[in-house]
């Protein structure tokens, strides 16, 4: 192998690196802006799961029955009582 085709070697080495280190940036920042979203969605899914536990309370002391709270909100009755229970009381 002559110089030339040393060179020329080298050349598309360095072009195939190239290539690679621009896809992993480019991978690095779509992970960067997931994990952005990734926060903001498990911050909207935190204050969510609290204004539900608000509104869990509010149909229990309004009479409402707890299968038909449990069914309403996607929770097992098991899952409802440990709500409730775990809940805050008022006084």
């Amino acid at each position: 192998m002559d110089q030339e085709e040393h060179i020329a070697r080298l050349r598309a080495r360095r072009h195939r690196v190239e290539l690679i280190e621009t896809a992993l940036e480019s991978i690095r920042d779509v992970e960067s802006s997931l994990q952005e979203m990734k926060e903001f969605l498990s911050k909207q899914l935190k204050a969510e799961r609290s204004e539900r536990l608000s509104d869990i309370l509010e149909a229990d002391k309004a009479g409402v029955p707890k299968t038909r709270i449990s069914r309403e909100v996607g929770l097992s009755r098991a899952n409802l009582y440990n709500h409730l229970k775990g809940a805050p009381s008022d006084g």
